[in-house]
C-alpha cells in the first residue's frame, strides 16, 4: 500500500516539475495566452516588440543638412588688425670706412649720394599683433675708405636689402627697429678711367640693421632711419699683396636716410 501511495506521488511530480521549468518570464500558452495578451500588442496592433532592451536613437539628437544650411555661415568675426603696404623714395648719407686685416689704420669717408625705393609690407600676427613687418630695399649709393698707406678708395653700389620690421605706433608716430640680410655688386669706382683689377672683389653681402621713427600723415608717412651695415665681403681678394700675405678690408658703413611712403 505504501508502495503504491510512493508511485503516485513521483507521477504528479513530473508535470509540476515541467511548469516549474517554464519560469516566470515564460508566456502563457493554450486558452490562457489568448485570454492575456501582453500590454505592448494590445496598445500597438502589428508593431514589433523588443521584449529584452530598446536601443536609442542618437542620430535623432544630431542637426539635419536643412538645419546646417539655415544656419548663416556667411558671417564672420571682424579683422581686429589690417594689413598695410607702402612704397616710398628714399635720400640718405653714409659715412663709410673699413676693418682692415692687418690694421692700415683706416679713415672715414662722407658720401652724399644714396638714392632708393623701398617696400614695406606691415602685417598681423594671427589677428593678435600687429607689430611686425617686411621691408625691401633697391639701392643705389657710395661707400669707401681712406689709410694711411696711400690706399684710399670710393666705391659705387648697387644694393638689395630684405629687412624685418618690428614696430610700435603711438598715434600718428611710429617707431621701428630693422634688421636683415643684404646683397650688392660694385659697379664703379674711382680709379682713373674706373679700371677694375684682377685682386678686386666686385661682390658684396652681409647684415644690416638699425631703427628710426616715423610721422603718418593721411596717405603720406616720412620716416627718418639709421643703419649700420657691416660687410662680410672683403673689398679686395685675399692676395691683394701676394699668396704669402693676405689682405681683408670689410666694409663698415653708416646710413642716414629720410623716406617718403605712399600707403595703399
Amino acid at each position: 500500500m505504501i508502495r503504491r501511495i510512493i508511485y503516485t506521488l513521483l507521477l504528479l511530480c513530473i508535470p509540476a516539475a515541467g511548469l516549474l521549468a517554464q519560469g516566470p518570464g515564460k508566456p502563457l500558452g493554450g486558452k490562457a495566452a489568448l485570454e492575456n495578451p501582453p500590454a505592448a500588442e494590445n496598445e500597438n496592433p502589428g508593431a514589433q516588440v523588443d521584449t529584452v532592451f530598446t536601443i536609442p536613437d542618437y542620430n535623432a539628437e544630431l542637426p539635419s543638412g536643412a538645419d546646417i544650411l539655415r544656419q548663416d555661415v556667411s558671417v564672420k568675426p571682424e579683422k581686429k588688425f589690417h594689413s598695410t603696404h607702402m612704397i616710398g623714395l628714399r635720400y640718405g648719407v653714409s659715412l663709410a670706412s673699413a676693418q682692415f686685416s692687418p690694421d692700415l689704420r683706416p679713415g672715414k669717408v662722407w658720401n652724399f649720394h644714396n638714392y632708393g625705393i623701398v617696400y614695406t609690407y606691415y602685417n598681423d600676427l594671427w589677428d593678435m599683433l600687429d607689430n611686425f613687418g617686411t621691408q625691401v630695399i633697391a639701392r643705389l649709393g657710395n661707400e669707401g675708405f681712406t689709410t694711411d698707406y696711400n690706399i684710399n678708395m670710393k666705391y659705387t653700389v648697387a644694393e638689395l636689402d630684405m629687412m624685418c620690421n618690428l614696430r610700435f605706433n603711438i598715434n600718428r608716430l611710429r617707431i621701428f627697429a630693422n634688421v636683415g640680410p643684404y646683397a650688392g655688386y660694385r659697379i664703379g669706382n674711382d680709379r682713373p678711367g674706373g679700371e677694375w683689377l684682377y685682386t678686386d672683389n666686385r661682390f658684396d653681402y652681409g647684415l644690416i640693421f638699425g631703427g628710426g621713427a616715423g610721422i603718418m600723415f593721411g596717405p603720406f608717412e616720412f620716416q627718418l632711419e639709421t643703419n649700420y651695415k657691416w660687410g662680410l665681403s672683403s673689398y679686395y681678394h685675399t692676395y691683394f699683396y701676394s699668396d704669402e700675405y693676405w689682405l681683408f678690408a670689410y666694409p663698415r658703413v653708416y646710413l642716414f636716410s629720410g623716406t617718403l611712403y605712399y600707403k595703399f
